[in-house]
């Protein structure tokens, strides 16, 4: 049978969830033809694994990474094997190693891979064609949105000056910024989460030895990870109104009866997508407004040895860490200026860089020259009132009359506002196993590929 009588199932986006998509199909035997649509210089490692930088962690133990939700210790067994025979599962790998074992999961599935954008999607009679940045069009059977993160939403009004200055920084991912920044310079970093820890141990590691300031509107720097066990006692009790205010006292009740914070978060985690999706709009907003934050600083921890050094930082007061929320961007005197709303009152800030760290924005309706922003535009998709795209528990995307054609799925982060915790591995390697399951039901079991126990990737 030729790939031409196949049908074909199209991954847009070649980073980690398209990847681990690819090799779940390739690994259930799908009767498909697989083709990845992403312009990036190497597929499998998207933006969060591209980094080469040895000082850029994961944030979840390597024992908590494995690709496969039915294996814990594939990713274990792989380090051993590629980079340390003695790794534990409680080590923190640079993600410069998960990116390896990523590509090693491209290789082993071997879809075909079109290195362009996709530009539009629309319904054909059979199918959905894609308009490609290369003058292509592509006709699939199935449509999986894979694209990850997108950039983050812009802090403040920019004057055209700086931006043509070069000194304002609109992403803290652009890996062009660390050859413009000097070692002495003043840097500022709007944002005091996980991205801007990336970019200030880059800097270091680039030689920068200026004091840096991070800006946010809490001042809140991330957590670090510790030796806990998931609390055995529900946080959060069966019955407890679905209400944000009803969840937090919960919460609050339990560290009160002696469950560490730690130990609390961890059992709520298999739990906090139902939790979320029991409440109703007006609670969802509460939750993101008040509650939304201080779940991320506990939720998303960091690697023993980055804590460390982000301590050093602040106790030496290299690192600044302040509460603000940026109100205007400006250029004077070659220097950026960088006006500031807080509770104590205004003050203003002087540097010659300044570094967007805000983390992703899934507004998409205010990104214009993205696939998300077009298939909202044509009615193909909706956005849930928080963001994100609407969907169906299997990830199947609805269109702007709520209908659900079954053929154009998300993962991942597009996810975001159907579910609540949707952007790490642990979450996006059960949706992909889940979803290649639905798709080898409706394409069929390859009967030429021979039944295998799937290897190592090299």
């Amino acid at each position: 049978m030729s790939p031409s009588d196949r049908p074909l199932i199209a991954i847009i986006g070649g980073g980690a969830s398209g990847t681990l998509l690819a090799w779940n199909l390739r690994r259930q035997h799908v009767h498909a033809r697989i083709i990845v649509i992403d312009p990036a210089a190497r597929p499998a490692v998207g933006l969060a694994y591209s980094t080469l930088s040895p000082c850029h962690f994961l944030n979840v133990p390597a024992g908590g990474m494995s690709a496969d939700p039915d294996d814990p210790e594939h990713f274990l067994r792989w380090l051993r094997v590629h980079h340390d025979p003695d790794v534990t599962s409680g080590q923190f790998m640079p993600r410069a190693v998960f990116g390896r074992y990523l590509s090693g999961l491209w290789t082993e599935a071997g879809p075909e891979w079109r290195q362009t954008r996709v530009l539009s999607c629309h319904r054909i009679a059979g199918g959905l064609e894609l308009m490609l940045e290369d003058g292509g069009l592509l006709q699939a059977d199935q449509v999986v949105l894979a694209t990850g993160n997108f950039g983050p939403a812009p802090v403040a009004r920019v004057t055209p000056e700086l931006t043509r200055s070069g000194r304002y920084h609109p992403s803290g991912w652009d890996n062009g910024l660390y050859d413009t920044i000097a070692p002495e310079d003043a840097v500022v970093l709007i944002g005091t989460g996980l991205t801007s820890l990336d970019v200030l141990m880059r800097l270091r590691e680039n030689g920068h030895a200026g004091t840096i300031v991070a800006l946010s509107r809490h001042g809140w720097c991330p957590e670090r990870h510790a030796p806990s066990v998931p609390a055995e006692s529900d946080v959060i009790p069966v019955g407890t109104p679905a209400t944000a205010r009803a969840y937090f006292r919960a919460f609050r009740d339990s560290l009160a009866k002696g469950t560490g914070w730690r130990s609390a978060v961890d059992a709520l985690r298999p739990r906090i997508n139902p939790l979320w999706q029991a409440l109703d709009l007006v609670e969802k907003k509460r939750f993101r407004r008040h509650l939304q934050r201080r779940w991320d600083i506990v939720r998303h921890r960091i690697a023993p040895g980055v804590a460390d050094i982000m301590v050093a930082e602040l106790e030496h007061g290299t690192l600044d860490c302040r509460r603000g929320q940026v109100t205007h961007l400006g250029l004077e005197a070659g220097q950026v200026v960088v006006n500031t709303r807080a509770g104590a009152g205004a003050f203003t800030l002087s540097a010659d860089h300044v570094v967007n760290c805000t983390g992703p924005s899934r507004a998409y309706r205010q990104m214009p020259d993205t696939l998300p922003h077009a298939l909202l535009e044509a009615g193909m998709v909706r956005e849930t009132a928080l963001g994100g795209l609407h969907c169906r528990e299997d990830g199947a995307l609805t269109d702007a009359a709520g209908q659900c054609a079954g053929d154009l799925f998300a993962l991942g982060p597009m996810r975001w506002g159907t579910l609540f915790e949707t952007t790490a591995i642990p979450e996006i390697r059960r949706q992909v196993a889940d979803l290649a399951a639905l798709l080898k039901e409706r394409c069929g079991h390859d009967i030429r590929e021979a039944p295998c126990d799937v290897a190592l990737p090299g």
